[in-house]
């Protein structure tokens, strides 16, 4: 019963959305910034169905934060992606011998993991700085439905923009 315990809470934790790492300018005063527009060259590297999403779920959750968009910005945000695969986590393993000689070995099943890796940076659009920067990753499966799709990226722009501003 522990053991399966333990695999539950395993499972959860591998589920648990896109890992995300942050960095930031510290001599920035991130209070300052309360507008925000897309950076006017953005190219995603996302299908433009995905781009809608992409830029929808922002909208969203940087309205939720405070922030208004403007055609005159403070911050201009922009995306960069790139999707990759992994092979599968899942094999069966498979062993012959006895004794001190045996052979064995494991033989992967299942389709490979699709995953998404996301660059987000803020700049300040008067300096045309840098000032933060999250990149998130996340396994994304590529035959979801378009209300998935979208449930995807309001889920990762709320886990990527979770820790924007900054914190002193």
């Amino acid at each position: 019963m522990k053991n399966l315990y333990c695999l539950f809470l395993l499972t959860i934790v591998a589920c648990s959305g896109p890992k995300v790492v942050y960095d930031y300018d510290t001599k920035k005063d991130f209070s300052k910034y309360t507008t925000y527009n897309y950076y006017p060259d953005l190219k995603t590297g996302l299908s433009n169905f995905d781009d809608k999403r992409l830029i929808t779920s922002t909208d969203k959750v940087m309205t939720e934060k405070g922030f208004s968009k403007s055609d005159s910005p403070q911050l201009y945000i922009n995306f960069l992606s790139e999707e990759y695969t992994t092979p599968s986590n899942n094999s069966i393993g498979i062993g012959i011998g006895n004794g001190p000689i045996q052979i064995g070995g494991g033989i992967p099943i299942g389709a490979p993991n699709q995953r998404i890796q996301l660059t987000v940076d803020f700049i300040d659009a008067e300096t045309k700085e840098l000032i933060w920067q999250a990149e998130a990753d996340n396994t994304q499966n590529s035959r979801q439905t378009p209300e998935n799709r979208t449930g995807f990226f309001n889920v990762m722009m709320s886990k990527v923009l979770d820790k924007y501003p900054p914190k002193k």
